[in-house]
């Protein structure tokens, strides 16, 4: 299977857009488990602690459209198949803006919705635009 790359990200994104709305930033992203839950199992050994780890982290495809956010969480960074879809209409964020903070190595994005929660954080070094766009779609969704 490819590795996930820009054009792979766009294609599989691109499948899930609504007639008249057009792709404008995505970004591949993880949500790690607990920094408390993985301490002890890789104090147990430390393979158990790596599977454990891997089993537990969720990948994520983000794309922002004119009109959407959409979410898609996928098996891994080989495998695009799809695991869960999550739609935001941006005018959602409007009423309860997300939040994302910019660090030298990650990008954090959050959105605050109380059906619908999302969190991750999104590596600058995975592709060349990962972080540009992770930081387009976070002012997008935290501006007011």
């Amino acid at each position: 299977m490819p590795k996930l790359t820009e054009d792979l990200m766009q294609e599989t994104l691109s499948a899930h857009l609504q007639d008249g709305e057009t792709l404008k930033n995505w970004a591949f992203g993880i949500k790690q488990p607990s920094i408390m839950l993985m301490v002890p199992l890789f104090a147990l050994a430390i393979l158990p602690g790596v599977i454990a780890t891997q089993m537990l982290t969720k990948n994520y495809l983000i794309g922002l459209s004119n009109k959407r956010l959409i979410v898609l969480q996928i098996k891994s960074i080989v495998n695009v198949e799809l695991k869960a879809l999550t739609e935001y209409d941006l005018n959602e964020f409007k009423s309860n803006p997300g939040t994302f903070k910019a660090g030298k190595l990650f990008t954090h994005l959050k959105a605050e919705n109380a059906e619908k929660p999302f969190t991750a954080k999104f590596h600058r070094m995975f592709s060349k635009g990962n972080r540009e766009h992770a930081v387009a779609i976070g002012e997008a969704i935290s501006a007011p």
